[in-house]
């Protein structure tokens, strides 16, 4: 039976996004496969690869450049990314508006306060 194109293109890609931090899930739903489809193939994966089965169904560990171990981050979605910041900034660009009306009614008051001292 031969293999579906998003199959074989997972199966190319498994190890890299494995080693990017990606499980199992994460990798079935990137190419709209089943949980089962992705397991199944995992024993070619790892044959062709040179590792075991059990180490693809692993988490993957690494160590940085202090030796400290840590999960890999996964990739950004940079659409997502640009979004999210743009929204922040312009959230950061009103609240310093904000501020900079607060403190001139601050000095305002002070002034006003005084005069009234006076």
């Amino acid at each position: 039976m031969a293999k579906h194109e998003r199959t074989l293109q997972m199966m190319e890609s498994f190890i890299s996004l494995h080693n990017e931090g990606h499980d199992i899930n994460e990798i079935a739903k990137m190419f709209n496969l089943a949980f089962s489809t992705v397991y199944k193939h995992l024993g070619e994966i790892a044959e062709k690869n040179g590792v075991t089965r059990e180490s693809l169904l692993e988490k993957v560990i690494v160590a940085d450049h202090s030796g400290r171990n840590f999960t890999p981050v996964k990739p950004v979605d940079r659409a997502k990314f640009n979004e999210s910041f743009a929204t922040l900034m312009t959230g950061m660009d009103s609240l310093q508006s904000e501020i900079a009306k607060t403190i001139e009614d601050i000095e305002e008051t002070n002034k006003f306060l005084e005069e009234e001292m006076k």
